[in-house]
């Protein structure tokens, strides 16, 4: 029987499987913008669309797939961070002598910390939208209303942009670098692609609690 850790710790498997976790990370936070853009059409459009998740009966299935998901993609990133200072301990010249002809730069380089920071906003994040009214049942919640109070908080805003600004670097490196989790040679219109759908989803999300505050 193959050992199932060696298998997990090999760098192309756990390269590969960075990519398509963060690939799935991606394509929800794709799915959350969009569904978060309702409250500016109207209360009923916002907690139809909040109501209706919270009624699905394989929500609890979504949400530990989710968490599977963010926790893979954060130990193996962490775990990729730790082996690869260990085995550059004796070759360190040699990388700092070729540092200037890296592609790496300050979101490659905290990834791991970012990442960790993400995954532990993002639990605080769901247990807030989801049981931030606990004497109210879920299906008759007014999240539309839950939320603007939420972001008539100058101090939230501010808290909330900056995770934001934490999410943008992570994905800017991320996003910049997916190609290469699936063995794809360095292109550079991939990577501006990829940066450029960083910042685009960065700018959506950062906006929109700005967009809270002012319009209501």
């Amino acid at each position: 029987m193959p050992n199932i850790f060696a298998i997990a710790t090999n760098p192309v498997i756990r390269t590969v499987m960075l990519g398509l976790t963060g690939a799935f990370l991606v394509f929800f936070l794709v799915i959350h913008i969009v569904g978060n853009y309702l409250i500016f059409v109207s209360p009923e459009a916002y907690n139809g669309y909040s109501h209706f998740l919270l009624s699905l009966p394989f929500l609890p299935v979504i949400e530990i797939v989710l968490l599977v998901c963010f926790l893979y993609h954060a130990s193996v990133g962490v775990w990729s961070k730790l082996k690869n200072r260990l085995d550059a301990r004796d070759r360190g010249y040699a990388i700092r002598r070729n540092a200037r002809h890296s592609r790496r730069n300050l979101a490659s380089r905290t990834a791991h910390i970012t990442g960790s920071i993400i995954l532990v906003a993002l639990i605080v994040h769901v247990i807030t939208m989801k049981y931030g009214e606990p004497d109210i049942p879920g299906p008759e919640r007014d999240i539309y209303n839950y939320v603007i109070d939420m972001f008539s908080s100058l101090p939230v805003v501010a808290a909330y942009v900056a995770v934001l600004a934490i999410l943008g670097v992570h994905l800017f490196h991320g996003l910049g670098t997916l190609y290469e989790s699936f063995g794809i040679a360095h292109r550079t219109w991939m990577r501006r692609l990829g940066q450029a759908v960083a910042l685009v989803l960065l700018a959506a999300y950062a906006i929109f609690p700005v967009l809270v505050y002012i319009m209501f």
